[in-house]
């Protein structure tokens, strides 16, 4: 059972251009359980024999109704889609892993049996490798940015697409990127590289466990979800994270330190649909839904951009204490962490897979949107 607060849908007026703001957490609740009306309405109707032939899409993912990836991109998108004209359709919506885990809704996708669901690199980590380009350390500082070079490599004549996602039956709709990891931990502070050695750190998984053994600590890689209870009971001494992922899952409660400035990488989030059902789509739907994914992914930067101050005030409110590091210190983690990129890219390029083509890609497009965003 999704939900049981059901309210009527409200048609809202379209939204034009990628610089909307994001919408507030009291209309995600209702486009959410607007959502939920949908399916209910939907079943219903089947069991009814009802004949209408409405486009149905399946969306599942692993995050409550509260997180930032739902309240600023899945409910904007699913009223954008399902707002009353040409190309709408209907969405049944499973959230918080009713369907199973970040892996295993991609594998119902990919088999037939949903239409639309994230696909994380840092959880996918075999089947899109290159795409954990993201993951890298001090490529990205913000949100938009990161989130529009992300998507550059994700468009149909991309090479993350061609390479990863096309060969998969998976096609990107709209991506939230991350970027800004620091380590916090729950007993030791780390001002230098020497802190950290010795440490079990909580991790994404993909390149972010390349980034945290090259410090010198051990990555434990884990969702988000599982972070509360292994601080808990010290089974990690500390974790990855950006700040704006931290008061959603309460880890201030349980965290005492933090660095400021460090940028251990970033964690990218596209959403996708699978390729079968957007060919079953007809091209007023398709053009509907791709509108719909390219303001998801603007109101998702503008509010990951938001919510990480925010969120860094509310730990130290509650008590964890910040190491805003210098650049003496961000040199030293430097000579640790700047060598990875390369790394990365050439251990893919031994492989026989295109990792330098990709890491020049991403470092191309991410420095053409810093010079458009400080000119614009």
């Amino acid at each position: 059972m999704v939900d049981d607060d059901l309210h009527r849908r409200r048609t809202a007026p379209r939204r034009s251009g990628w610089r909307d703001r994001a919408r507030s957490p009291r209309r995600a609740v209702r486009a959410l359980s607007a959502a939920v009306l949908v399916s209910a309405v939907g079943l219903l109707s089947a069991c009814a024999g009802d004949t209408d032939d409405m486009t149905v899409l399946k969306l599942a993912d692993s995050y409550a109704t509260t997180h930032m990836f739902a309240r600023y991109g899945v409910e904007g998108f699913i009223e954008d889609v399902t707002e009353p004209g040409e190309g709408g359709v209907e969405i049944e919506y499973y959230p918080a892993g009713q369907l199973g885990s970040a892996r295993d809704i991609v594998n119902l996708a990919q088999a037939g049996s949903l239409e639309v669901t994230p696909a994380a690199p840092s959880y996918l980590s075999d089947q899109l490798p290159l795409s954990s380009v993201t993951d890298l350390p001090g490529l990205a500082e913000d949100s938009c940015v990161a989130s529009a070079a992300f998507r550059d490599l994700l468009d149909e004549d991309g090479v993350l697409y061609q390479e990863e996602y096309a060969p998969r039956g998976l096609r990107p709709l709209w991506v939230a990127v991350i970027p800004g990891y620091e380590l916090m931990t729950a007993s030791r502070k780390i001002e230098t590289p020497e802190d950290v050695p010795g440490l079990t750190i909580r991790s994404s998984g993909g390149a972010m466990d390349t980034n945290i053994e090259s410090l010198g600590a051990a990555p434990v890689s884990m969702t988000a979800a599982d972070a509360y209870e292994a601080l808990s009971r010290h089974t990690v001494d500390g974790i990855s994270f950006p700040y704006a992922s931290v008061t959603p899952y309460r880890l201030e409660e349980v965290l005492r330190y933090s660095t400021k400035g460090l940028n251990l990488g970033s964690f990218a989030m596209p959403y996708v649909i699978a390729e079968e059902a957007w060919q079953d789509l007809t091209p007023a739907q398709q053009d509907r839904i791709q509108t719909a994914a390219d303001e998801a992914s603007q109101r998702l930067c503008d509010g990951i951009t938001e919510e990480n101050p925010a969120s860094e005030q509310l730990m130290r409110d509650a008590g964890v204490e910040f190491t805003e590091l210098t650049d003496e210190q961000i040199d030293d983690f430097a000579v640790h962490l700047e060598p990875l990129r390369r790394a990365w890219a050439e251990e893919f390029d031994t492989a026989g897979r295109p990792g330098t083509a990709v890491l020049e890609a991403y470092e191309e497009a991410v420095a053409r949107h810093e010079t458009a965003a400080e000119e614009g």
